[in-house]
């Protein structure tokens, strides 16, 4: 059996040996204790940035409805509407690139007089960064709000057809969809 020394007797004789155990432990303790505060403070930026985000695009969202109805409801035959929208996709940003292309010849010459020319381009792109509140960000110089690909609606005045037709043409030209991608139903009495 492997006897294995008193770590208590060996502290008591050794003072030098127990002031660098104390000085390791509090090291480990401080750096347990920094990556703890520092991971907490970069996941909570992380999340406040992702609603902030998700927020915007249902702004986005919630306005395009807002606007539909509004202009539906002024239009005349058409009375109180409820208005339903789905989008293609979320919000795409358009990042600034920096190109760099590069082109170089070169000519050679061997011993028996014998010319070889080469030619060597090279070309590459890089995402132009930007440093705001100390996080380095992708600098974006255009934003693609999400496309509307389709929208039911629900009016008073959708059981005449003419109205209802009119209310297809109407979303149609708006979003510039197809009006099979439109529904138009009379609204519950």
């Amino acid at each position: 059996m492997i006897k294995f020394p008193d770590i208590k007797k060996l502290l008591k004789e050794n003072k030098k040996l127990s002031n660098i155990l104390i000085i390791v432990i509090a090291g480990l303790m401080l750096i347990l204790i920094g990556d703890f505060v520092t991971s907490g403070s970069s996941k909570t930026s992380s999340d406040e940035s992702g609603t902030a985000d998700v927020k915007v695009i249902t702004d986005y969202e919630e306005s395009k409805k807002a606007e539909l109805k509004s202009i539906l409801e002024k239009t005349k035959g058409v009375g109180s509407a409820e208005v339903m929208l789905t989008f293609e996709s979320g919000e795409e940003a358009v990042p600034a690139v920096n190109e760099t292309d590069s082109v170089s010849d070169t000519k050679e010459q061997d011993n028996s007089g014998g010319t070889r020319t080469t030619t060597q381009k090279n070309s590459g792109s890089t995402v132009v960064m930007q440093s705001e509140n100390g996080n380095s960000e992708p600098l974006i110089i255009k934003t693609y709000k999400p496309k509307v690909t389709g929208v039911y609606i629900v009016a008073e005045g959708a059981s005449n057809n003419l109205t209802s037709l009119e209310i297809k043409g109407i979303v149609s030209k708006l979003f510039d969809i197809s009006t099979d991608k439109v529904s138009v139903m009379p609204m519950k009495k």
